[in-house]
Parts: structure tokens; sequence; C-alpha cells
């Protein structure tokens, strides 16, 4: 993206993209569980770089769910006051 079609970049603008709460939860519970699916998957070859990869993955989802509880209560303030 070029300087001057940055300029022309509206952040405050509208878009089609509206937060749904239980869909964004049902996507990272479904990660979640496929990360642990993978963990166990490296468990069993005893791979240990994939066992540190995943260990580090289902960390993250950890932190994402905690993520969508903030962006959940944001959405909930926004929609309570007409925003």
């Amino acid at each position: 993206m070029s300087i001057t079609n940055f300029k022309d970049f509206n952040i405050n603008e509208a878009s089609d993209y509206e937060f749904n709460p239980s869909e964004a939860a049902r996507r990272l519970k479904d990660r979640e569980k496929e990360n642990i699916q993978r963990y166990r998957a490296a468990q069993e070859r005893e791979d240990n770089y994939a066992i540190a990869l995943y260990e580090l993955r289902i960390k993250l989802d950890k932190m994402d769910l905690e993520r969508l509880k903030v962006q959940t209560a944001i959405h909930d303030l926004k929609k309570k006051n007409g925003r």
C-alpha cells in the first residue's frame, strides 16, 4: 500500500464484519482441541520439538480465550449503550 493510499484509509469506516462472541469461542475451542490432539500425537512419536511447539500453542489458545472474554465484554458494553 502506498503512502497516498494509506492516507485515504479510514480506520473508523464501518465494515461488513460483526463480532460474534459465540462463533469466535467455537473457533477457539476447535483450534485448542486440534492442538491438544497434535500434542498427544507428538508425545506418541516422541517428537520433542513438536511437543514443545504444541505446548506453546495450547498456552496461546488459553490466552486467546481470555482475550475473547474481554472482547465479549467490550461488545456487550457497546451493544448495551447502542454504539
